[in-house]
């Protein structure tokens, strides 16, 4: 009597804290058996993460418990690949979307957060770069800031300014009921690691030479801002404004840096 009653109590545990599962046809990969309170146990579990534990050595009692193992969350590696451009910036060197190009690596998770929410926090590294229109302007770092100056010794061919960011978003997300739609919105910053700047020209022979500011060209170590992201199907889409300027303050221009294209 004293076996049975702990064998009914240990099956009412198990049963209150797994999620029932309909076992039937499902591939067994894994199976253990083990004694317990004298009786003989079975633990199966199934290709989809569901599982079983049962017993029928007791004369009186078939025991089965069935159950699933909850994720508390899924986890992704995304590619950010879209173009920046400068925002706020009419009288300023036109920035060329092709080849101003940002690229952003990011390990994300989506937590749950009910039918149609979910909580998406990311890290990630991301490249900034902006090409200039004209390729005859250089960028020159003095003491006092950044210089566009034109280039007399040679034709420019490719003038532009760079930098790295480590990053951490925290995106809320709703999703349709079918999830075909999807929109998140939420803040991001980020911590530079690296910059430069970059200019290529052809000399008097038609030679291309290729000069670099291996500094950060006074980009601020810290960038801030929103995140916004679209999802219509299969395809989904980002755009990231930050709010404090590219470069440090009475160093470069007051512009701040727009980013969007696709999330792969």
């Amino acid at each position: 009597m004293k076996k049975l009653f702990l064998s009914i109590i240990l099956s009412v545990f198990i049963a209150t804290v797994s999620l029932a599962q309909d076992s039937n046809e499902k591939i067994v990969v894994k199976e253990k058996t083990f004694q317990l309170f004298g009786n003989h146990w079975i633990y199966q579990k199934y290709s989809d993460k569901s599982w079983t534990v049962n017993t029928e050595e007791c004369s009186h009692v078939i025991v089965e418990i069935e159950g699933a193992k909850k994720r508390r969350y899924e986890k992704s590696l995304n590619i950010d690949l879209g173009i920046n451009t400068w925002a706020n910036a009419p009288s300023l060197p036109a920035i060329k979307p092709w080849g101003s190009w940002n690229i952003g690596l990011n390990y994300q998770h989506i937590y749950s957060m009910g039918k149609n929410f979910t909580f998406n926090p990311a890290l990630g590294v991301s490249w900034y770069n902006f090409k200039l229109e004209d390729a005859d302007l250089i960028p020159i770092k003095t003491d006092d800031g950044i210089l566009f100056e034109s280039f007399e010794d040679g034709e420019g061919t490719k003038s532009k300014i760079s930098a790295s960011y480590a990053n951490l978003s925290l995106i809320p997300s709703y999703h349709s009921e079918n999830g075909k739609i999807r929109i998140g919105l939420g803040p991001y910053i980020g911590y530079r690691l690296g910059g430069r700047g970059k200019f290529v020209y052809k000399d008097a022979e038609g030679k291309s030479h290729k000069k670099y500011e291996k500094s950060n060209m006074y980009s601020n170590d810290l960038r801030y801002g929103g995140r916004l992201t679209l999802g219509v199907g299969e395809v989904d889409f980002y755009l990231n404004y930050d709010l404090n300027p590219v470069f440090q303050t009475g160093k470069g221009p007051e512009v701040n840096a727009l980013s969007f294209g696709l999330i792969l």
